[in-house]
């Protein structure tokens, strides 16, 4: 089969293009586009007009690039018009299973059935006592969503051929990339701006999936509310948190875990549930893993001045005193996201359908803050690790196109991009 050769992902904070090649080993990078979309809380200055048209332009940005303007395009939705639901019924002849699961839509989805695109995937065949049974998931999205989201990519002059769900592409990705054996669960974890994508996959073909509604923008909050600082000013020192500069990077794509994962069960075992932060007089000063630290004798910091301050001298904060200071931040921002997670592994773990979660693997811009991996793993008992799609494909045709270790960098921010891309027609 022919594999589609570009994915489009409309985020709500960027627009991200992969375009890839397939080859006799995998695929290969052909090229790999994004631009920023511009929001009303973090550019007040910018008219309503603009803010309206902001991910218009960031499509014609991207569509400058050959590789994707008026080529065949996959592009996916997710958020609350967007219902996946699992469904599972005895087995039954193939001709019958598509009135049977429309039938089962029905009972299930939130929404007119008039009013959706209605999809399925089937996976493989189970037996429960003894008698065996269809399982899949049901995909429904409201025709509104996927008429808005044609409609800006013709408009930026992009060739929308293919309709996919956030969720399911990520889990395409990963599929084609790293692979998933038959007893293994893994949870991919892609935190995007205002929504997080939840994929679960237990072995190579059976999927189940969530989009939660936060993301980075609580990262962003809370780092105003913490620092005193105005919110695009939060979200600018986020990003620098997150991404170094580009002269200072120094490669690896894929982020550890290391030693405090590997000891770590999966999910579902003894350990769950938050760790205590100690509140006591420590102060919180967020940092990057090397631009940042305090001054001897500074105050607890509250205000602008303090904020800028501490980004300027590591020489009077230790390791120790950096994680604990970023965590700080991740709880009061991410919280609500990490109960979500824990209450979504404990349905599934709960109900038999998968025996445990082995491994999280995060993406998403957010998915670049430091500490966050060991964050995720701590609270969720799971060893986590960053993942970045880039790193099983091959990169050397393009990589002289971009400053080193580039690809790297944005790789994580690639994954529902990559999945599209390699979506068969």
């Amino acid at each position: 089969m022919a594999t589609l050769a570009v994915g489009i992902d409309v985020g709500t904070s960027s627009v991200k293009a992969v375009a890839l090649k397939r080859t006799s080993s995998g695929f290969a990078l052909r090229s790999v586009g994004q631009a920023d979309i511009r929001r009303s809380e973090f550019h007040p200055e910018e008219s309503p007009q603009a803010i309206a048209e902001a991910p218009l332009r960031a499509l014609e940005r991207v569509s400058q690039d050959g590789s994707f303007a008026r080529k065949p395009c996959a592009f996916a939705v997710s958020g609350p018009r967007v219902a996946p639901r699992l469904f599972k019924f005895p087995s039954i002849p193939k001709g019958e299973v598509e009135q049977a699961i429309r039938f089962e839509a029905e009972q299930i989805i939130p929404f007119d059935l008039a009013q959706a695109a209605l999809d399925f995937v089937l996976f493989d065949e189970l037996m429960e006592e003894g008698k065996p049974v269809m399982e899949g998931l049901v995909v429904a999205v409201h025709r509104e969503e996927v008429d808005k989201r044609f409609v800006l990519l013709k408009a930026a002059g992009f060739d929308p051929v293919v309709l996919d769900i956030d969720t399911l592409a990520l889990a395409n990705a990963y599929t084609e990339t790293e692979g998933v054996n038959e007893r293994e669960t893994v949870a991919l974890v892609n935190i995007g701006a205002r929504f997080t994508n939840l994929s679960i996959m237990n072995g190579p073909h059976r999927c189940f999936v969530r989009d939660i509604a936060t993301g980075g923008d609580m990262l962003s909050r809370a780092i105003s509310e913490i620092y005193g600082l105005d919110l695009p000013q939060a979200e600018k020192r986020k990003r620098e948190a997150s991404y170094t500069p580009l002269d200072d990077l120094d490669g690896g794509g894929a982020a550890a875990g290391g030693d405090f994962g590997g000891e770590t069960e999966g999910f579902g075992g003894e350990t769950e549930g938050f760790e205590p932060i100690d509140e006591g007089n420590e102060e919180y000063v967020l940092l990057d893993n090397d631009e940042t630290g305090f001054t001897s004798g500074a105050d607890t910091l509250t205000g602008e001045e303090g904020f800028e301050a501490s980004g300027q001298t590591q020489s009077g904060m230790n390791a120790a005193q950096r994680i604990s200071a970023n965590r700080a931040v991740l709880a009061d921002a991410l919280g609500d996201l990490i109960s979500e997670i824990q209450d979504t592994f404990k349905y599934y773990i709960n109900r038999r359908i998968v025996p445990r979660i082995d491994k999280v693997r995060l993406c998403g811009g957010t998915a670049k803050f430091p500490d966050i991996q060991e964050f995720f793993a701590g609270q969720l008992g799971v060893p986590t690790d960053l993942w970045n799609p880039f790193a099983r494909i091959d990169v050397g045709g393009v990589s002289g196109k971009y400053p080193p270790n580039f690809l790297d960098e944005l790789g994580p921010m690639m994954a529902v991009a990559t999945g599209l891309a390699m979506r068969s027609l």
